[in-house]
């Protein structure tokens, strides 16, 4: 019954919510030799799920070198394009349209024009003063201090810079106020969250009063709590601060209820605290998640929240079928067997799960990777390394990761931390056409082109 009616809410909720949760992007390229291009997500967490933000887009030229591709993108986010010199990073706003010209003969090759051109143009600007800001005052060396204070003092004397740099900026360009608010918001929170997340390794161990300093903006800022990632990264804290200090083992229940029953948080503050923390509960058995949600459903009135929450539920216990530019081959007994099967091609091997982050940023590149020896004597091959299946097909769609893909059992990490040293994923080999190993630690595929090339062209 409980599976029933999530799915009819959520049905209801996208067919409401989903409108205008992208952005249409149209444009040139200039300067560049492939047909095809990405845009991605540079990573960070969504503000009521905390679900890594690791969208990608691909972006097909036509004979023109013209364009035209839908981003979604539910808020406000960052994305990026890469560059000969990495990477351009740029804020996309929802619902907007945007005439972008990408030039990769610039240093910065992606800029707007047109109508919203200023929100998107915004990132460039702040960066090239950002360089110059760091550079003149040793930004990096006094925020590694460990002391609160003094770090505290620097990160904020950087966020007023940001606040003045942006309304200068407004001032002068015909920046839209939704862009204008979420930003502003953004600055206000990173010194205390960057604070808590690079200068404070042992969180348990603070007393009241750095606690105090690290929350000196308050609990209570409706538009932060709707909009602000940092902001509720370190209403996480606090709470987690506060069940700290109870002395004994507390039960999820517990920690739940600690929100839920009183007036501890309020508001959006307290509604996205308590969607967090459901969507965190996605693996949990319905005998824990059931009771839980129903508290939570009566709770919670925000229903873009809510729709979050049961998508990420409902997307564990129901994933999507695998799509078909997989070729399956989970069920084989062991590594050995399937290497035979390659015989004959060089093989980079990828070991990744769908929960490792670095694993997941790496796939841009594996892409990028794969079409720059497209038609060579190259077998890709992923191993989905101590993952779930469900999380692992899940993953693997939502990615859009071409190649041939096997999920390990025990009995195959096993055999394969024997064979390439494996202490931690991602983690890259290589084999020869002959089936022997010549590299149990290969580079990443970001870095791994030139020697691809040499072995397969032996």
């Amino acid at each position: 019954m409980m599976t029933t009616r999530i799915l009819l809410v959520l049905f209801i909720s996208t067919a409401t919510l989903s409108i205008n949760a992208q952005v249409d992007i149209y444009g040139t390229v200039k300067n560049y030799s492939d047909s095809i291009l990405y845009i991605n997500e540079t990573g960070g967490f969504h503000n009521f799920t905390r679900v890594w933000r690791d969208n990608r887009v691909k972006v097909v030229l036509d004979r023109s070198r013209n364009f035209k591709v839908t981003v979604p993108e539910e808020s406000i986010g960052s994305w990026s394009i890469k560059t000969q010199n990495g990477s351009q990073l740029f804020d996309l706003v929802k619902g907007e349209k945007l005439n972008l010209i990408v030039d990769f003969s610039k240093r910065n090759p992606v800029y707007a024009i047109g109508v919203n051109a200023d929100d998107f143009n915004y990132f460039a600007h702040l960066q090239d003063s950002l360089s110059k800001y760091y550079s003149v005052n040793n930004f990096s060396e006094k925020v590694r201090n460990k002391d609160i204070d003094s770090v505290l003092f620097y990160r904020k004397e950087l966020a007023f810079y940001k606040v003045n740099l942006l309304n200068e900026y407004k001032r002068s360009h015909e920046m839209s106020d939704e862009y204008y608010s979420w930003i502003r918001s953004k600055y206000l929170y990173e010194p205390y969250e960057r604070t808590v997340v690079e200068n404070i390794p042992n969180r348990d161990s603070l007393d009241n009063i750095a606690i105090s300093k690290i929350m000196e903006k308050g609990i209570n800022d409706e538009y932060a709590a709707l909009n602000t990632t940092e902001y509720n990264d370190l209403i996480d804290f606090y709470v987690a601060s506060k069940l700290n200090k109870i002395g004994r083992k507390l039960t999820l229940n517990d920690r739940f209820n600690y929100v839920a029953d009183s007036n501890i948080l309020t508001g959006s503050t307290k509604e996205v605290y308590l969607s967090r923390f459901m969507a965190w509960l996605i693996k949990t058995p319905d005998s824990i998640y059931s009771p839980l949600f129903k508290k939570y459903d009566i709770i919670v009135r925000n229903d873009e929240m809510k729709q979050n929450v049961i998508s990420r539920r409902n997307d564990y216990v129901n994933p999507a079928v695998s799509s078909s530019i997989f070729v399956d081959n989970s069920r084989a007994n062991s590594i050995a067997d399937i290497l035979k099967k390659y015989r004959g091609k060089i093989i980079y091997l990828d070991f990744w799960a769908s929960w490792c982050i670095p694993c997941r940023a790496e796939m841009l590149n594996a892409a990028i990777l794969k079409e720059k020896l497209k038609g060579k004597n190259i077998a890709f091959i992923y191993f989905g390394y101590n993952d779930k299946e469900k999380a692992w097909r899940k993953a693997r769609n939502q990615l859009e990761i071409a190649g041939e893909h096997y999920l390990l059992t025990e009995k195959m990490i096993k055999e394969a931390d024997e064979l390439f040293g494996i202490n931690g994923i991602p983690h890259y080999a290589i084999i020869d056409k002959d089936g022997k190993i010549i590299s149990k630690r290969a580079d990443r595929p970001n870095d791994v082109y030139q020697e691809l090339l040499r072995l397969v062209s032996k």
